[in-house]
């Protein structure tokens, strides 16, 4: 990923590129005797008008309305203003060189106020959350914001299937002057994009996998079951044990991740291969792992109400490149400290998935067995029309916010209307008690799909009744899955919530927590989050239910941290940002994209959708729009048809 504001081409060569009718400039890298290849500069332009800026009174509250743009930014502490954001695609072979864009004619209009601005949003845990703050308390706010009449950010990654380079592009037709509390605008922006494009290589990208099984030799023969299932329904797969991956890779990485890492990427090179899955979690209640963790440090001091100095992101493994095509190491300053974004150290990493990547987070036998059978039975049932059509809404009011949104639910019915071919089957604490006889009486009959949107921990799922957001349903906890009983007839299943996916609790680590905590400090070797509650969690909430013997889901989607949703309705739209950003935008997305876009298979899904909220979120600069995408795991088989083989 880069960002790009300097002007490194001079007037001269502008005056000839923007008279010119042709896309391809005359200029090309001189060869050496060794290279075949040719690369060439390419000139793109794109034109954007816009409508005089409005500005709109709304509760004491000043906002910026501008017909030609599509999306308000809502950065923490930052004003709220419009922006036209549009996307452009590239094969893996072309080079963005600069993006830059050139105003029409600039104007002010004074303000005599300051203009509404993002404040925190709020926290998906069982805590309470930090106290709004507004943009003086931050002193983040640059003048004029944005600093340019447009930004970028690229990254390269797999979508529906394909690896290709995106640039997610954002014009700013209006700029806030804070110190003359004034606002710039122009209603016409011109943006020009530079590329260059190498010649593609004479040999074909290779296609011989679809699917790589990575494993501890000690889970291989339990698995090949699963292999030979896929094998016989055209998903190409390969078994390859860690024994395998660590002797190849012997001259490849600081560590096992890394080597695990490397090892995918060789695989998707030599074999063309498109999922990835991983199988192995904890070692029981031990320690150790039987396949390992990357720890991220992206670290929102300020913006949640406890430390957390690191949490779990599979996302690592499936980030394979930058978008430069070179090998992403999640850390370019070689510190042994991943994805930092501490304060002002910030390491700039692509995040694009290159690979649509799940984990089977099994801590013995009987897990890997429970898990193969699930599956092979999933897919291959004949009929399952009489209970797939089920979709089940567990939901409350998320937060006791101004708006008096009774957020959960408001996001449910949303995502109902994204689901138009299933029957809902809402369990609403506007209705009823959210707990175990609620949600089992739901989820027994069986269902395709099922989202949980409240607040979580390792632990447990939980929501408030409306209509004031404060006091608790009594909630789901791992201990009410033991009676869950809905057999082989399992859904799809998305959790809005903290720590829901948190798959390194064990008893080990439980009382390292405690021996930590009395030690009074935060350690950032530590996953500290594993502990937060001071109480022994088995498992964590999503696997305990994926992995459930005689039902459960067939795959979780859920955090491995923190999660957040968007609170009020910052922008003034009309709509709540609980359903605009952050966990809430992913959610509906991935569930759009079976129930209205009719994509089945679930890896493309979850990765698609972490994609698309990279290209739509990126640019705001937000810790929190990159912890999102980190640490939203799939536990479960990326190669899985939703609804199987039928």
């Amino acid at each position: 990923m880069k960002n790009i504001h300097h002007r490194w081409l001079t007037v001269p060569l502008i005056i000839i590129l923007l008279i010119s009718s042709s896309t391809l400039l005359m200029y090309q890298h001189p060869l050496s005797a060794e290279e075949e290849e040719l690369a060439f500069f390419h000139v793109k332009f794109e034109h954007y008008y816009f409508s005089t800026p409005e500005i709109t009174e709304e509760n004491g509250q000043f906002y910026v309305r501008v017909n030609g743009t599509n999306m308000n930014i809502l950065s923490e502490g930052k004003p709220v203003l419009p922006i036209n954001i549009s996307t452009f695609t590239f094969s893996i072979n072309d080079h963005i060189l600069d993006v830059f864009a050139i105003p029409g004619t600039i104007e002010t209009i004074p303000l005599n106020t300051s203009l509404s601005q993002s404040l925190s949003y709020g926290i998906d845990s069982l805590s309470p959350r930090l106290q709004n703050k507004n943009m003086e308390d931050l002193g983040i706010i640059i003048s004029p914001y944005p600093d340019d009449w447009s930004t970028y950010h690229t990254g390269r990654g797999i979508y529906q299937g394909e690896d290709q380079v995106s640039l997610s592009l954002r014009v700013h037709p209006v700029r806030y002057l804070n110190d003359t509390q004034e606002l710039e605008y122009t209603t016409s922006i011109t943006v020009v994009i530079f590329y260059e494009t190498a010649s593609e290589s004479d040999d074909e990208m290779p296609s011989i996998y679809d699917l790589l099984l990575i494993t501890p030799s000690y889970f291989e023969s339990a698995l090949q079951p699963l292999v030979d299932h896929k094998n016989m329904n055209n998903m190409r797969t390969r078994m390859v044990t860690l024994d395998e991956v660590y002797d190849q890779m012997y001259w490849h990485g600081r560590d096992d991740a890394e080597k695990i890492k490397y090892f995918i990427k060789q695989a998707i090179e030599e074999w063309g291969i498109r999922h990835v899955l991983l199988v192995g979690g904890m070692k029981g209640q031990t320690f150790d792992w039987h396949l390992p963790v990357r720890y991220s440090r992206v670290v929102p001091w300020d913006d949640q109400e406890y430390a957390e100095p690191q949490f779990i992101s599979d996302l690592y493994y499936a980030d394979i490149y930058d978008s430069d095509g070179s090998f992403s190491s999640w850390d370019p300053n070689d510190n042994d400290v991943f994805a930092e974004w501490i304060g002002s150290t910030k390491e700039i990493i692509d995040y694009y998935p290159d690979v649509y990547l799940g984990r089977l987070a099994c801590r013995n036998l009987r897990e890997v067995r429970i898990m193969v059978n699930k599956i092979i039975s999933y897919e291959s049932a004949v009929d399952n029309t009489d209970w797939f059509n089920n979709y089940v809404i567990v939901a409350g009011d998320s937060y006791p916010d101004e708006s008096g949104f009774n957020e959960g639910e408001l996001i449910g019915e949303k995502s109902v209307e994204l689901m138009p071919d299933f029957t809902p089957v809402p369990v609403y604490a506007s209705e009823q008690d959210i707990n175990r006889q609620t949600v089992n009486d739901a989820m027994n009959p069986g269902a395709g799909f099922a989202y949980f949107c409240g607040h979580g921990s390792p632990r447990g799922w939980n929501t408030h009744y409306p209509p004031d957001g404060n006091n608790w349903t009594t909630g789901y906890d791992i201990e009410d899955m033991v009676f869950l009983r809905n057999k082989e007839k399992l859904p799809v299943t998305v959790v809005g919530g903290c720590h829901n996916a948190q798959f390194n609790v064990t008893f080990a680590n439980f009382i390292k927590g405690i021996l930590t905590q009395r030690l009074g400090y935060f350690s950032m070797q530590q996953p500290f989050g594993a502990y937060w509650y001071n109480e022994w969690v088995p498992n964590s909430w999503a696997w305990m239910l994926t992995s459930k013997q005689g039902g459960g889901a067939i795959a979780t989607i859920a955090n491995t941290g923190l999660g957040t949703h968007g609170e009020n309705d910052m922008d003034n739209n009309g709509i709540a940002d609980y359903l605009e950003v952050l966990d809430g935008w992913l959610e509906l997305r991935f569930l759009e994209k079976y129930g209205i876009d009719h994509q089945t298979n679930l890896g493309m899904n979850h990765g698609d959708s972490l994609t698309e909220y990279l290209i739509r979120f990126l640019g705001n600069d937000d810790k929190m729009d990159v912890k999102m995408v980190q640490q939203w795991a799939l536990l479960g088989d990326p190669s899985l048809e939703i609804g199987g083989y039928q």
